[in-house]
């Protein structure tokens, strides 16, 4: 973000009582300290309450005015979730409210008595020292429709998971009981499988039905897409099935259950993706990212929580890195190590982006060809998966210039018609790519 060592410096004045604050769930440690990171008064613990955020506004003014400082740096860690009240209410008191890396102050904390003892209080002077020298970052907390956007991209994640849960235990029952089920249905979200698994779900029950009745259960939950060639197969694979014929009633409550919880989940993913495109109508530049092929409303969504406003932005390096796709060395003399990925980044933002990347290898053209190149030419070609990261590091130089520029997708973006070495490739298959 627009946050160089200068600007943050300049922030950390003679002028400035520092306050470094170590977060916790209930109770949180606070250290005052000047501008030389000398303390000003003992840590003092507050609760995470409003009568204890007030001490602790009380504390500051009392510093400010004994000392004489006119500016204020709150600094704190952002531990977990507990943070953001915190922020939140000293910003509402124009307070400024800065980040510490956590990783920072665990790296920093031997630095004034040499000793790897952590406690509350010497975290909280850790941070403020930190702060003192500029190691911090200003945090963007989303309001209104942002902050809608991201609390409906986290319940999307949560949602997920827990289907992937339902549908592994759902397997499990058929992997027991009836095996040969998914050699008909591959996936149990379609509407034919729900309904076969509704009606008749063991062999037994197949057993007992004809093919025509069969049929016709799957005809009318798919609108005629599926008939008699699947309820054959399911008739065949019954009489042929090697599970286990014990405890059924038993399991088919099981199976019942996870079916109407599936069935729930898909219900509210699909609530939660129509709410979601109604706020990224709100949002100026979603409209620019959802013209990119392959990226679907959910993941321009994740996107956008993830980032923020673009206008935060001087460049697409500071979203590279923020993502954890920016490249660190580890050499020394004669040493040269391996060049890889930072991964110190928002992972969801990185997973996304990958996600996005192996879509586009596979459908579109210029992304196909541009993956070709990176893996193919002569001059320090990359890996499979290295070029997907350089993919997904081309991804968000195009978000950032359509969010920027207002301008809609355009396959130029992606291989100029200036780099006559990526033109002269042949154009890769969509299936030899996905190979690839």
């Amino acid at each position: 973000m627009n946050n160089t060592l200068s600007q943050k410096l300049a922030m950390v004045t003679p002028e400035t009582l520092i306050v470094g604050v170590d977060v916790a769930k209930h109770t949180h440690y606070a250290q005052p300290v000047n501008f030389r990171g000398e303390a000003l008064q003992k840590p003092f613990p507050f609760q995470n309450t409003t009568s204890g955020i007030g001490n602790l506004v009380h504390q500051i003014k009392m510093n400010q005015l004994k000392h004489g400082l006119s500016r204020v740096l709150v600094a704190m860690e952002p531990t977990g979730h507990y943070w953001l009240p915190l922020a939140c209410a000293l910003l509402e008191q124009g307070i400024t409210v800065v980040m510490v890396n956590p990783h920072h102050v665990k790296k920093a904390k031997e630095l004034d008595d040499n000793s790897p003892t952590k406690r509350d209080d010497k975290d909280a002077g850790v941070i403020a020292r930190l702060a003192r020298d500029g190691r911090f970052h200003l945090p963007h907390i989303p309001t209104g429709v942002m902050a809608d956007i991201r609390n409906l991209v986290n319940f999307r994640e949560q949602l997920s998971k827990e289907l992937q849960q339902s549908k592994a235990e759902l397997d499990t029952i058929l992997d027991r009981y009836f095996p040969e089920f998914k050699d008909v249905f591959k996936s149990v979200e379609g509407k034919a499988a729900l309904a076969a698994l509704e009606n008749f779900p063991f062999p037994a029950d197949l057993l007992q039905r004809t093919v025509e009745e069969i049929a016709l259960v799957l005809s009318q939950a798919s609108n005629k897409r599926v008939g008699i060639k699947h309820a054959a197969l399911l008739v065949e694979n019954a009489r042929s099935s090697v599970g286990i014929k014990h405890g059924i009633e038993g399991a088919r409550l099981a199976l019942k259950y996870r079916l109407r919880r599936i069935k729930e989940l898909l219900g509210e993913c699909e609530l939660v993706e129509a709410r979601l495109a109604q706020f990224l109508k709100e949002i100026p530049h979603a409209s620019y990212l959802l013209t990119i092929p392959g990226m679907s409303t959910v993941q321009v969504a994740t996107i956008i929580s993830e980032v923020g406003n673009l206008d935060n932005y001087s460049s697409a390096r500071q979203i590279i890195k923020l993502a954890g796709l920016n490249l660190v060395e580890n050499s020394s003399g004669n040493h040269k190590g391996q060049t890889r990925i930072s991964k110190r980044g928002r992972a969801k933002l990185r997973c996304t982006l990958f996600r996005v990347a192996l879509v586009l290898v596979a459908r579109t053209p210029e992304f196909s060809l541009l993956h070709q190149y990176y893996t193919t030419r002569s001059h320090n070609p990359l890996k499979g998966k290295q070029s997907l990261v350089a993919i997904c590091c081309k991804l968000l130089r195009i978000i950032f210039a359509l969010g920027r520029k207002k301008m809609t997708y355009d396959s130029g973006m992606v291989i100029p018609l200036s780099h006559p070495a990526m033109l002269n490739n042949n154009k890769p298959t969509a299936g030899k790519q996905a190979a690839a």
